[in-house]
């Protein structure tokens, strides 16, 4: 059972409905298209990471130094709120690449209708959207793969597993071998789901910017140099 926290709870509704209620959001989310995307989006920062190297925490630190908003399990929550999803049903897909039949079945038990398909469509557009109003930190979920790299800072935080395997641990009371089988499991489901929506191979470093290993930092290290390495992107840029 997933721990919700009323007040991160709201905090994720009012910046999902600060971007769908701000002035023309609706006409600037119409217009991101293949041909004007590159001009309608950022700044932002997208962060990839590996089970158990605290990417969550991490892009809190990082939204929190730089005054942005934040897009992680804000993405589950909107889905859930605003289509009506059970949360449940959105878990079976968030960030997972599940064979054919399994599609069927869990679409067909949940008896709406909702596939993989369907959530990576409605997670392209969430991030689109707030990406659209810039000065976001999005976490996962192929955002790498879906807006334009350079009106962006694409981070990958990772670690050796055997200190995942310790964090895991740590931070949700399982046993080795159970941290490890979760671990490995979850790193699979993630790798393949951005194999097959977007071609890429997650663990190829020049995807990204910045990578980070966070066994040789500390969390509060890391997102100094997250926040430093912005802080330069956005002032070469200007």
């Amino acid at each position: 059972m997933s721990l919700r926290v009323p007040a991160i709870e709201r905090k994720a509704e009012e910046n999902v409905s600060k971007w769908l209620h701000a002035e023309h959001s609706q006409k600037r989310l119409a217009r991101l298209n293949r041909h004007n995307l590159h001009n309608n989006v950022g700044p932002y920062i997208t962060l990839a990471r590996e089970t158990g190297a605290g990417g969550s925490e991490l892009a809190k630190m990082v939204a929190t130094r730089m005054q942005w908003d934040i897009l992680d399990n804000e993405i589950v929550d909107y889905l859930e709120q605003h289509y009506g999803t059970p949360r449940c049903v959105i878990q079976q897909f968030d960030e997972k690449h599940q064979n054919w039949l399994s599609q069927i079945l869990t679409s067909q038990i949940s008896g709406l209708g909702f596939s993989e398909w369907t959530y990576t469509h409605r997670v392209s557009k969430l991030v689109l959207l707030a990406a659209s109003h810039g000065n976001v930190v999005i976490v996962g979920r192929g955002a790498r793969f879906i807006l334009p790299r350079h009106h962006g800072l694409s981070v990958r935080v990772m670690a050796p597993l055997d200190f995942r395997v310790d964090q895991v641990i740590r931070q949700q009371g399982l046993s080795e071998k159970e941290a490890h089988q979760y671990i490995v499991e979850k790193d699979r489901q993630r790798k393949n789901y951005i194999k097959e929506h977007f071609h890429q191979d997650t663990e190829d470093p020049h995807l990204y910017d910045v990578v980070i290993n966070v066994d040789k930092v500390t969390l509060d290290a890391a997102a100094t140099m997250i926040v430093d390495a912005a802080s330069h992107w956005l002032n070469k840029a200007a």
